[in-house]
């Protein structure tokens, strides 16, 4: 499977649903090209950075990154959320919570291997579900997690 393909059949698929895209290219540190959509979390509008990666693991698979920015500076909140992590994660039914450090930035990772001989198309339609389902995970705890940073 063609990634660029892939990457074309998942944008059309954000695009149907209203969601703004742009492309990057990867580079150094980022290993593979990227996705970028604002993902909406609340009826108010509250929207967070979604991206999705891929990039080939071995000849037989191609590894895809959702990665989900819920905060973008957490030092006034770092340690109600770590505190809040464990709890979170061992209940999240898809990926994981966690903090980036050195960005101060609270997230949501999940990545998921696709097989690199399959359809673009289908692939795509398979991590469009996949984003969906993640989007309702982080709705569900998106009014504590903003609770406890402090910013509403």
């Amino acid at each position: 499977m063609d990634i660029n393909d892939f990457f074309k059949e998942l944008e059309s698929l954000l695009k149907k649903i209203g969601l703004e895209t742009a492309m990057m290219q990867g580079q150094e540190p980022q290993a593979g090209d990227t996705l970028r959509a604002a993902l909406p979390v609340t009826e108010a509008g509250d929207s967070i950075l979604l991206e999705v990666m891929a990039m080939n693991f071995d000849e037989d698979m191609i590894v895809v990154q959702i990665y989900t920015t819920i905060l973008t500076d957490i030092r006034s909140s770092f340690e109600a959320l770590k505190d809040n992590l464990l709890e979170w994660n061992l209940f999240c039914p898809l990926g994981a919570y966690g903090i980036y450090r050195e960005g101060m930035q609270f997230y949501h990772k999940y990545n998921y291997l696709i097989p690199s001989d399959g359809d673009a198309e289908d692939m795509a339609l398979e991590i469009f579900y996949l984003v969906n389902t993640i989007q309702d995970v982080i709705t569900d705890h998106y009014p504590k997690i903003i609770r406890l940073s402090g910013n509403k």
